[in-house]
């Protein structure tokens, strides 16, 4: 072979390795994003992050629709409202006409309550009689179908007929046009008026205008409560109700009609999908306050049944904002925070699944890079005089073959719990990390923007500044972090998921015995909250399940040499501190809020202090847990992360 022929080949195969290098170091990388508010099919959401009120916050708002003019009853069928009103007249509108217009349809005297059903209407009377006539626009004649002795709501739900009492019960019978007896299925406290969705039964009560919910397939079954007067969305003038087509309608003192809807703002299920040799990684951030690990491992699985990602690579970090639909069990609170609504923990799966195979769709050929920076935006709200986490990470995604930015992952500790104005405190909103993330992807010119929430169990924002003033700061500083010099992200996907139980001082039986004694007679929440904590200790107590441990589960995500380590709970600055200095030279972002959010995360200082404060000691009983981790804590979980790391 000639020189020629062998310089020619010698550089065709640099170019091959210089070329497969290049590529060796690319990832294939996508982003994607979807909606997680809830829809019409959810009436109201509790909004999660605060126990105070002790009346609760919901979602829930009301829009003026129009005239009802001396209202005292109404009902609706799927295209109709039907009136009864104070001169014993009977009146009707189309639903879809915008501003009702109200026809007389003949008479309806003394009414008490309005039903519809099957074509009729069903009425009660001053007189404790219960009538029934056609509901068509002809003045069709009562007929009188049996008794219906103080009814103060009546509603047709599965072709039966359900009614309050002013003896706060209620009742339940046929819809047969003979006088056939009620039966008495359990309580409903002062009733104005009753309606459904249905499935469930839906009350409006009379002295404080709140609105609830139970279901009927049992006897005594529990109302939830799921509305309530805040003087911003929703005031104290309602005094009758009827759903349809997904939407509450109400009548009020002031002679209007009213629709609902949920108060809120744009929240969303972010996703990136990262591949590379076959290794896959998925990031998940919910605008949620929090969430269990059962919710989050049924999403992996899911997740991984459907596009082959392992359940150690996805993982599920939470913005904590506190103006969420309650994601989470909260034991200890009010009834209405014990449980999330099954319907709207599927609205997020179903979220996170569609952003999960969008993303994956979207995916390109891209160079990943990293920096890191500092911000100013918020103090250690458990001691002032304590350093907080202020470290921001940002990771730069730049499609391959234009070199233009197709997405940043920005991770902060910060806590979202400020609001502007009352209106805020009651609606649904991602608070200033959403406006982070919009502000800087029109600054920037970036569709993707994906924040990560940090470990900010102990920070808060300046009390002087607004959400929107600190999502400023925070943009500003993310911003600047552009014009540093970013280290290119290279290396193989990694992964890596594992649990710890730490150590519980339990808090003993009589001191449980003790709380519920202090407690009990007093009616404000804190009160409350601590009798249902203290019942619930000494049933597991007396049960034999009473926990000893916390399970805290760890997540080493290695993106290249780009370490994501992700604790579940609200951990403290502290950890993060203490891993920024430990690993100083490394590509790292640490995370909490991840997998799982059942309880604050103290380390030694916060557990000691001579007055307990929140972070280490008053959040458990808000978290509903059995004790407070052991005081070496933060040696005991670091040890596993270092471990972990190698």
């Amino acid at each position: 072979m000639s020189n020629t022929k062998v310089q020619i080949f010698a550089g065709s195969i640099m170019v091959f390795l210089l070329q497969n290098f290049i590529f060796g170091q690319n990832y294939l990388v996508g982003f994607s994003k979807e909606s997680i508010n809830p829809n019409s099919t959810i009436l109201s959401s509790p909004l999660a992050g605060f126990g105070d009120p002790k009346q609760g916050r919901f979602s829930i708002s009301f829009q003026e629709a129009g005239i009802a003019q001396n209202a005292v009853a109404m009902c609706s069928s799927d295209t109709k409202f039907y009136m009864a009103t104070s001169d014993n007249k009977l009146w009707q509108a189309d639903i879809n006409a915008g501003t009702p217009n109200w026809v007389s349809m003949g008479m309806a005297y003394y009414v008490t309550a309005l039903a519809y059903g099957n074509g009729k209407l069903y009425g009660t009377d001053k007189y404790n009689k219960l009538w029934m006539r056609n509901a068509d626009e002809n003045d069709s004649p009562w007929t009188n179908i049996g008794s219906a002795y103080e009814t103060t709501g009546l509603t047709l739900l599965n072709n039966k007929l359900y009614g309050t009492k002013k003896n706060n019960t209620l009742w339940v019978r046929d819809t047969s046009p003979s006088n056939i007896p009620w039966k008495n299925i359990g309580k409903a406290n002062s009733v104005r008026s009753l309606t459904n969705d249905g499935t469930h039964l839906i009350a409006l009560s009379k002295y404080d205008n709140d609105l609830w919910t139970r279901g009927t397939s049992s006897s005594n079954e529990s109302w939830s409560k799921i509305g309530t007067p805040n003087r911003t969305t929703y005031g104290s003038y309602l005094s009758n109700i009827t759903y349809v087509n997904n939407k509450l309608y109400a009548t009020s003192n002031k002679n209007k009609l009213y629709y609902s809807q949920h108060s809120q703002s744009p929240i969303y299920a972010y996703a990136s999908y990262f591949e590379k040799n076959s290794k896959k990684a998925l990031i998940i951030t919910l605008d949620l306050c929090g969430i269990n690990y059962s919710f989050s491992h049924k999403v992996k699985t899911e997740i991984k049944n459907l596009y082959n990602i392992d359940e150690d690579a996805i993982l599920i970090n939470c913005s904590h904002t506190h103006y969420a639909p309650v994601s989470q069990n909260y034991s200890c609170l009010q009834d209405f925070y014990h449980n999330p609504d099954p319907k709207y923990l599927d609205i997020v799966k179903n979220s996170v699944l569609t952003a999960t195979q969008n993303a994956i769709n979207n995916k390109t050929e891209s160079n990943l890079s990293f920096v890191k920076g500092k911000t100013n935006i918020g103090y250690n709200r458990a001691d002032i005089s304590k350093d907080l986490d202020n470290n921001i990470t940002m990771v730069i995604a730049k499609q391959s073959t234009t070199n233009m930015t197709n997405g940043v992952i920005l991770s902060a500790s910060t806590h979202p719990v400020w609001y502007n104005q009352p209106r805020d405190f009651v609606s649904i909103s991602s608070n200033y990390v959403g406006a982070t993330r919009d502000k800087l992807g029109i600054l920037k010119n970036i569709n993707n923007v994906q924040l990560m929430q940090g470990w900010a169990g102990d920070i808060n924002p300046y009390k002087t500044d607004t959400p929107d003033q600190t999502a400023n700061k925070l943009t500003q500083d993310f911003s600047n972090l552009f014009a540093l010099s970013s280290s290119p992200v290279t290396g193989e996907i990694t992964v890596k998921l594992d649990s710890i139980a730490v150590p519980l001082n339990n808090f003993s039986f009589n001191r449980a015995v003790n709380i519920k004694k202090a407690n009990t007679g007093k009616y404000d929440q804190v009160s409350e909250r601590n009798v249902r904590w203290a019942n619930n200790i000494i049933h597991q107590y007396t049960s034999g399940t009473l926990s000893k441990s916390a399970t805290i589960y760890i997540q080493i995500l290695k993106i290249g040499d780009w370490n994501i380590v992700a604790l579940s709970r609200e951990a403290v600055s502290q950890y993060a501190i203490d891993l920024y200095n430990h690993y100083n030279p490394l590509k790292l972002t640490v995370l909490g809020y991840s997998n799982d959010v059942s309880s604050y995360l103290p380390v030694q200082w916060h557990i000691k202090k001579t007055i307990p404060n929140y972070e280490g000691y008053e959040s458990f009983f808000i978290y509903g847990q059995s004790g407070i981790p052991v005081n070496n804590v933060e040696d005991i979980i670091l040890a596993k992360i270092y471990s972990m790391m190698q």
